[in-house]
């Protein structure tokens, strides 16, 4: 079976396949600005050339959401949307939307993180991607107008609803502009609007993906102490158990010098797993005493990592891009480190190390990749910036133009990791990864397509894509997407 770029949608109406093929047309010459920006700023630039080019990505970035909104918003008005029904457990759910939006926290300064009001969080039964679209849009859209603080996901897990809270540090919203928020083509102010670069579409659709769950959306705020966007649907608890083990650790953990929301969901995660969380009071002195392990900021001073460090058990608590860091964090006494945002498995594991006195296994301190990538995508600029990305960073590189090159660069070359674009002629990238899948071939694929929406989500995976990635991908989100998939032992540890 073959299929051409336009097969994609063949099973959906004239109005899809035309909102799919345009999105396409549009996105990939935009994929290709991005990336090479990505690239260039990675070189060595002169600080005005640094500017024209931070201004361009910039302006890609905000050109790329407002074509996103554009046909999400078109794409509900041209068709009928299926829900689907699946179990799943909100808290990975969230966490999902968490990592994908992390970087974009992590370099605008802001934490970001996930709590959950209930363990062990229970699963629910419905339509997992039309939630995971709405949390994109509401966590996406606090981290765009907050400047500083953070941006915190609380889960409500209830009976017979489920309760999603965006709690962001923003600007907040006046009362009588909270009424219209959830309007097409409206936003909070005409400055919010200059500042945005947006139409107001992201929150509308929110809204109607809401009213389509048989739930509602929210707003409760005031003029400086930022927004609290509230998400209910009505969903029963489904009959399967939790995702998540119920664990036992007891003691005391303390908690020094964290990021907001970071200590919020920690606080959270070890009270489920039935342990005291205990805020540390920096200007107190000495540590308390009966303390298991305590979890250090990485933004502490060194003097006092290192002094808290010999007083009990310690692990560092940073970000993804701060790992050349580890190192100097072992010098400073402490036994291991997390990763922001926190994983509930490798709070458990590390913490259990840590008490016992271990050392956790150290991630290997050089970012180079050491593993064999092949590159399915038949646009010739986003091959080169892929390739061009992860060869400066160590990996050896393979291009496929078709799925059917694909087939046969994975049988010659055996890669460690395949990025397969979904749309490409000859045979598209849905039909390849059944055939590699079929085949038996058993390495991670990322499906990689600049549409993503939970039917096709849905779609890649059913035909065996291990995860998904949006495009634009940008040269340092290529680079770890690849670490994380052909490095043994995950830096974010276990789900």
């Amino acid at each position: 079976m073959t299929s051409s770029k336009n097969d994609t949608t063949a099973n959906g109406s004239p109005e899809q396949a035309f909102l799919a093929t345009a999105s396409h047309e549009i996105r990939t010459p935009l994929n290709g600005i991005l990336g090479t920006v990505s690239l260039l700023l990675e070189t060595d630039l002169t600080p005005a050339q640094r500017e024209y080019a931070e201004t361009i990505r910039l302006s890609g970035g905000r050109l790329l959401d407002l074509l996103n909104n554009v046909l999400d918003y078109a794409r509900l008005d041209a068709s009928a949307v299926e829900l689907e029904s699946e179990n799943f457990c909100p808290l990975r759910l969230a966490r999902e939307v968490v990592e994908l939006l992390s970087p974009r926290a992590h370099a605008s300064g802001l934490d970001l993180a996930v709590r959950s009001l209930k363990w062990p969080v229970p699963v629910y039964r419905g339509d997992a991607g039309r939630l995971r679209q709405i949390l994109f849009n509401l966590v996406g859209n606090a981290l765009k107008f907050t400047t500083q603080g953070a941006v915190l996901v609380d889960i409500e897990p209830g009976p017979d609803a489920l309760v999603f809270r965006v709690r962001d540090t923003g600007p907040g919203i006046a009362p009588e502009d909270q009424a219209r928020l959830f309007e097409a083509f409206r936003q909070s102010s005409s400055s919010d609007a200059y500042r945005d670069g947006g139409v107001g579409l992201g929150l509308a659709i929110v809204k109607r993906l809401a009213d389509l769950l048989g739930g509602s959306v929210s707003v409760t705020s005031q003029p400086g102490d930022g927004a609290v966007f509230s998400l209910e649907v009505p969903l029963r608890v489904a009959d399967a158990p939790p995702l998540h083990d119920a664990v036992h650790l007891g003691g005391r953990i303390g908690l020094a010098g964290l990021p907001p929301a970071t200590a919020l969901a920690l606080a959270s995660v070890i009270s489920g797993f039935e342990a005291e969380p205990w805020q540390i009071d920096l200007s107190s002195g000495p540590l308390p005493p009966g303390l298991d392990v305590v979890l250090l900021g990485a933004d502490l001073p060194e003097a006092l990592v290192a002094k808290l460090a010999e007083q009990a058990p310690a692990l560092v608590v940073l970000r993804p891009e701060d790992r050349g860091a580890l190192g100097r964090f072992r010098e400073l006494g402490c036994l291991g480190w997390l990763v922001r945002p926190l994983r509930t498995a490798s709070l458990a594991e590390r913490i259990v190390l840590a008490r016992s006195g271990r050392l956790v296994p150290e991630e290997p301190a050089s970012e180079d990749g050491a593993g064999r990538v092949l590159i399915a995508d038949d646009n010739p600029v986003n091959a080169l910036i892929a390739r061009r990305a992860l060869e400066s960073a160590g990996f050896t590189v393979t291009v496929a133009a078709t799925g059917s090159e694909a087939l046969d660069a994975a049988e010659r070359t055996r890669p460690d990791l395949v990025l397969m674009d979904l749309r490409m002629p000859v045979m598209d990238g849905f039909e390849a990864m059944r055939r590699l899948r079929a085949g038996g071939f058993k390495a991670p694929i990322i499906a990689v397509s600049a549409e993503i929406n939970p039917d096709i989500e849905r779609r890649a995976r059913e035909c065996g894509a291990s995860g998904v990635a949006a495009k634009p991908l940008d040269a340092a989100a290529l680079r770890a997407l690849a670490r994380d998939w052909t490095t043994a032992g995950r830096l974010t540890g276990a789900a």
